[in-house]
């Protein structure tokens, strides 16, 4: 397929200029004769590089009533979310190479857009880790969650964030101090309102833990990346602590939500919603720098599941249908700046996580592009969720900009909310 983009403003992560692109195949190439190519009339629209989405789980294998790879790729392209990165804690849980080898095969052929596997540390495979080919981080819940992935000896940590370094991956850290989870579980244990999540898995846990996590990636030297940072200790530790080997992310329900919120069990997240301090803090650490990219921790759960008493509902909210949107009427707002919003949601993420032809749109990169208008008004409902869980943590939200059409790896998956046949996703490199 040949496109051209005509008179479109294109924005990176360092600057933005009008004039055409060009796309043949799958990459983004140099002008052409343009009579076989569909010319598509960008003026008065904005090209940017596919988002990047570093955190998600499409619940496959293993859960696949809440979403599976079609319906999680699927909401992702709408979304013009062009790549992602799925987390290990599946059932089984991708702890093997060869675990991993099946959960490609199950992928392979069924997604919307670009994907990429993180693999999981159980503190004893490390020889696995070695073995895994192609693996983009090695996740380390240092507190429990969603599946059976708690390390929580911190003897473990040293060899597991070495193994990354040998393999040369990031360590994404799960960062809660598990010994606090429970002793303040038994501390309120005769609390059973949702406001309670919040007080169990406090503040404290998280810097507990990111502490340790710093402590161990000084002495070992590999790449760190944090995940859902939501607290202010923790930008506090990350500012303290900056380099090129340590990143961080922060999520669009931290950054959208306060402990205020948390009236039920369908806000309840590990790590939990914040003080609306700390939300503040998180924004601020967005615009100043400090949180390097922004990701959704996609984890749907059904209606069903979320309706449950606190103490039976799982913990996770879908996400990556909505980030474009949620951030690009931060921007249409003078809250964020366009630029700046390129390189949290592309550009660095594609620079931690080693993506090689993503993020930037400059000829020769692969051609994963998303045109957006940022006039475009809807309000979210919930007959508009592609994702297969079926609601929206952000419903009711009214969002002036909003992707029109996504383009991966050449081809036009989404245009004007509707999904062509196209199932062009691939496995990163």
């Amino acid at each position: 397929m040949k496109l051209v983009f005509k008179n479109v403003t294109i924005v990176n992560a360092y600057g933005r200029e009008v004039r055409d692109v060009f796309v043949s195949g799958d990459k983004i190439v140099s002008p052409f004769d343009e009579e076989d190519a569909r010319v598509i009339n960008g003026e008065g629209k904005f090209l940017i590089p596919g988002v990047i989405d570093p955190h998600v789980h499409f619940r496959e294998p293993g859960a696949t009533l809440k979403e599976d790879f079609e319906s999680g790729s699927l909401a992702a392209a709408v979304g013009g979310v062009t790549t992602v990165l799925d987390m290990p804690n599946n059932s089984p849980a991708i702890t093997t190479a060869e675990l991993l080898e099946e959960k490609r095969d199950l992928v392979k052929g069924r997604s919307h857009v670009n994907y990429g596997f993180h693999f999981g540390a159980t503190g004893d495979n490390n020889e696995e880790i070695k073995k895994a080919r192609g693996i983009k981080g090695v996740k380390v819940y240092m507190g429990s969650s969603t599946g059976d992935l708690l390390v929580s000896d911190s003897k473990k940590w040293v060899d597991i964030f070495k193994t990354a370094k040998e393999v040369d991956v990031p360590v994404v850290v799960h960062a809660e101090n598990e010994e606090r989870i429970r002793s303040r579980m038994d501390e309120f244990s005769g609390r059973t309102d949702a406001h309670v999540h919040t007080e169990i898995r406090d503040c404290e846990c998280a810097k507990i833990a990111l502490s340790s996590a710093i402590a161990v990636r000084k002495k070992v030297g590999n790449k760190l990346h944090v995940a859902h940072m939501s607290c202010a200790e923790e930008v506090l530790l990350i500012k303290n602590n900056l380099d090129s080997r340590l990143s961080c992310e922060a999520t669009p329900h931290h950054l959208f939500f306060s402990e205020e919120d948390m009236v039920d069990s369908f806000l309840k997240m590990n790590p939990p919603l914040r003080s609306a301090e700390d939300m503040r803090t998180l924004w601020e650490a967005v615009r100043g720098g400090t949180v390097n990219c922004l990701a959704t921790d996609h984890a749907p759960h059904t209606v069903e599941e979320k309706s449950r008493s606190y103490l039976e509902a799982p913990a996770g909210v879908p996400g990556v249908e909505f980030l474009l949107p949620l951030m690009l009427n931060e921007v249409k707002q003078n809250m964020l700046g366009f630029e700046q919003l390129v390189g949290l949601l592309s550009a660095e993420a594609a620079r931690i996580f080693g993506l090689k032809g993503k993020g930037e749109i400059c000829e020769g990169m692969d051609a994963d592009l998303v045109l957006v208008d940022m006039e475009k008004e809807m309000k979210i409902t919930r007959n508009m969720v592609r994702s297969k869980c079926g609601w929206s943590p952000y419903e009711g939200y009214l969002l002036k900009g909003w992707p029109v059409i996504t383009v991966v790896n050449g081809e036009i998956v989404v245009e004007q909310g509707k999904v062509t046949e196209a199932m062009p996703g691939r496995e990163v490199d």
